[in-house]
């Protein structure tokens, strides 16, 4: 069983629903990795202040600790590049500020970008450079000489030791607003890492975004076979009524002229079984034209001919089937250019494939208007008629080969459903264009451009 129209919507819809779901957990994923990411760069820079803290201690321990620190007294540039290889040491390349300060109004302030002050004055990213001591190695009996300060004598100590190693220690006195503190701030942007992983995301929903074209590509593939199926079924369908028919006549009025002896009988049945030859003959012309339908129009000839002279001449082409259906054609020819090139054999026959549909398929004593008018270059070709039009739900389809209208009742009509789509080819085949104008239910127009 071929699965239904609505089974591809509904498989359509589906696979939308997923890749929808899918680009939220991509979403949400790049999205948790970032957080993660600033939280695990905030959280090593924390670790790392305390290290930076010794190290930029260490460039002159009694300067970080002297009584009345001054801004122009500390070593700007060595602090900077001492702080600047320390991260890149430990793996941060991006732009990194640092902040050397004390929490009085009057106090110190240094840092390698003032604009970001406020943060990072309120950072959290920081370490106490008062906190750290000295410890070092001098000569036994090293003592203070006499008259020499405390400062004097640290300084000469801290000058002939041997050996000096800094450490934090916490709770050696209680904090206050001259205590030297240093502060980390990153600003909030995409590292390296965020970039390389924009790019995995962005890859990975264009792959999401190809995939699900793909399935609708296959999806409309399958809609496409399950309707060709469909078309394939109905043709055959209607092939063999169509032959079955004057088939089925032509066999009943052989039988009747074995048995009968009446001449007037005989002339009727011999009448019956030539028209319906005739049928089947054009029934089957119209099958040799399907298995030509793509390379007739590589073999066009083009040559100059009459457009109006065509159209008079449809009447006399189907003087059957208008005297059968008490049908009248009028026309209405005001094009003041009606030679063209093109070819005679081919228009010839889409002009009377569209006047033999408005005949067949409406009630009897319909009219068929044809009309003629330029527009510059163009000859437009108006063919109309006032039977009961084309249900706007097949509109689309119109001029799809194999379809025919009437659906709901597929035998009510003659044909295989190939006229109009061998007329828009002969059309297009010109270069020209046609479309459906309908006035359901009070008939339909087509009009064609040459």
């Amino acid at each position: 069983m071929i699965p239904s129209k609505k089974y591809y919507l509904l498989l359509s819809s589906v696979a939308f629903a997923i890749m929808i779901l899918l680009i939220v957990i991509q979403v949400n994923w790049f999205s948790s990795t970032v957080d993660y990411q600033k939280k695990e760069t905030h959280q090593k820079l924390k670790q790392l202040a305390p290290l930076i803290a010794m190290e930029v201690n260490g460039i002159d321990h009694n300067l970080f600790h002297g009584q009345n620190i001054l801004v122009v007294d500390l070593p700007r540039e060595k602090i900077t590049n001492k702080i600047d290889s320390i991260l890149m040491l430990h793996g941060f390349y991006g732009k990194v500020y640092f902040a050397i300060y004390q929490h009085q109004s009057n106090g110190v302030f240094l840092s390698n970008a003032y604009k970001y002050r406020k943060e990072l004055l309120s950072s959290d990213i920081k370490s106490c450079i008062s906190d750290i001591v000295s410890f070092s190695v001098v000569k036994d009996g090293t003592n203070k000489r006499e008259g020499e300060s405390e400062e004097e004598y640290q300084s000469r100590i801290y000058g002939e030791s041997s050996f000096q190693y800094f450490s934090p220690v916490k709770g050696l006195r209680q904090s206050n607003d001259n205590d030297l503190w240093i502060s980390l701030y990153q600003e909030q942007k995409l590292s390296d890492i965020m970039i390389t992983l924009m790019w995995q995301f962005c890859l990975s929903i264009a792959l999401l975004i190809i995939l699900f074209g793909l399935l609708i590509y296959l999806l409309r593939s399958l809609a496409k076979h399950k309707k060709m199926s469909q078309i394939k079924t109905d043709f055959f369908n209607n092939l063999s009524h169509e032959f079955k028919v004057p088939i089925g006549s032509i066999r009943l009025a052989s039988k009747v002229l074995r048995q009968s002896n009446n001449p007037e009988k005989n002339h009727s049945y011999h009448k019956i079984i030539e028209e319906e030859s005739e049928l089947l003959e054009k029934q089957v012309d119209k099958l040799l034209r399907i298995s030509m339908f793509e390379s007739e129009f590589s073999q066009i000839k083009n040559q100059e001919l009459d457009l109006h002279e065509i159209i008079e001449g449809i009447p006399e082409k189907l003087k059957i089937l208008i005297e059968r259906n008490a049908a009248k054609i009028e026309f209405n020819l005001g094009s003041n250019q009606s030679l063209i090139y093109g070819d005679k054999e081919m228009l010839t026959s889409a002009f009377v494939n569209i006047v033999e549909n408005s005949l067949k398929y409406s009630q009897e004593g319909v009219c068929v208007y044809i009309t003629t008018n330029d527009d510059g270059e163009q000859r437009t070709i108006r063919i109309k008629d006032d039977g009961p039009g084309i249900d706007p739900r097949y509109e689309e389809q119109i001029f799809d080969r194999f379809f025919r209208a009437n659906q709901g009742n597929q035998y009510k009509g003659k044909g295989f459903g190939i006229g109009l789509s061998y007329v828009k080819s002969i059309v297009e085949g010109h270069k020209g264009n046609i479309e459906l104008v309908n006035h359901y239910p009070n008939g339909c127009e087509f009009v064609i451009e040459l």
